[in-house]
């Protein structure tokens, strides 16, 4: 027995036609009658007279129609209460912290447009923090740089973009088309401390015997930035962040990538969470502005699974 049968039934007795009732029910008369036939095959009983001008109820149709009232009130109920609940509820996304913040705020910015009713909330952190309230589901979703899926977790990929040194335009790295690592031995550099690459990167640099002198420590891309423009020091970044005082320039021999992807957990039963995971694959994940060509030179992004050229602009 399926719903669809007991709603098209209880349309034929409110509307005491097969006709009408097919109206009600937005499909075809045939559709509905065989419904019908089918309902009564399974029950074993006949639940309608049926005569060219009317449809009446059968005693067994009298004592089926009571029992359907009271099933279908309670699927409404039902119904609206969990779709209230979904409305009620915010919309809880975690946000890597090593993502620029006028691209988080351009991202966010377009989902609420997307979603004008839904009520969203951010929670930032590293990686690993985002990973443990997934986990304890209190996200519905994150956006961070880990590759792989837990188990019972989803993910798609977003954008995979490469690492590259970032230097105030006076710099003379400036005037480079690209350098090599070894270039950076005793040069003051601006450590982010919260950098997904950052224990690899150091066990490189020391591999290599290549010391750099650090004048900086920071967990905040946006400083970090500010200062590699006003000259203090020169930073590695990944290639979405950029700033109109400072110059991105490619390291030969350093191939870090990484990837900024989207999870969620694979048993949760929110149509919002569709909808979530269709724009973030489809969102434009290249640099909100379009900086100096020089600016992007050599630095390349791949996301949503277009190509981008030295621009941020697909290929």
């Amino acid at each position: 027995m399926e719903l669809y049968q007991i709603r098209n039934f209880a349309a034929v007795v409110e509307t005491g036609s097969i006709t009408k009732a097919a109206i009600r029910a937005a499909v075809s008369q045939p559709a509905l009658s065989v419904s019908i036939a089918k309902l009564e095959d399974e029950l074993g009983v006949r639940l309608f007279h049926r005569s060219p001008k009317s449809v009446t109820l059968t005693p067994a149709g009298r004592r089926f129609h009571a029992t359907a009232q009271e099933v279908l009130r309670a699927c409404n109920k039902v119904k609206a209460e969990l779709r209230a609940s979904v409305a009620d509820r915010p919309l809880r996304i975690g946000i890597l912290c090593t993502l620029p913040s006028t691209h988080v705020a351009r991202l966010i910015e377009t989902l609420q447009r997307e979603l004008p009713d839904t009520r969203i909330e951010l929670a930032e952190g590293t990686q690993e923090d985002l990973h443990a309230q997934l986990a304890a589901r209190k996200l519905l979703a994150c956006i961070s740089a880990k590759a792989e899926s837990e188990p019972g977790q989803r993910s798609v990929e977003l954008l995979r973009e490469d690492y590259g040194l970032v230097a105030s335009l006076n710099h003379r790295f400036a005037f480079c088309e690209s350098i090599e690592l070894s270039d950076l031995n005793g040069e003051p550099f601006i450590v982010r401390t919260h950098c997904e690459a950052f224990d690899s990167t150091r066990k490189l640099l020391a591999e290599r015997g290549i010391r750099s002198q650090v004048v900086y420590r920071t967990d905040q891309d946006d400083r970090a930035l500010a200062l590699v423009g006003a000259g203090l020091g020169v930073a590695l970044m990944p290639a979405i962040f950029d700033a109109p005082n400072v110059k991105k320039v490619p390291i030969r021999d350093f191939h870090s990538k990484r990837v900024i992807s989207l999870h969620w957990n694979e048993d949760v039963a929110d149509d919002r969470l569709d909808q979530l995971v269709a724009f973030a694959t489809t969102h434009n994940w290249a640099p909100s502005a379009r900086p100096n060509l020089e600016t992007l030179r050599g630095f390349s992004g791949h996301a949503g699974g277009a190509q981008f050229d030295r621009l941020g602009v697909p290929a």
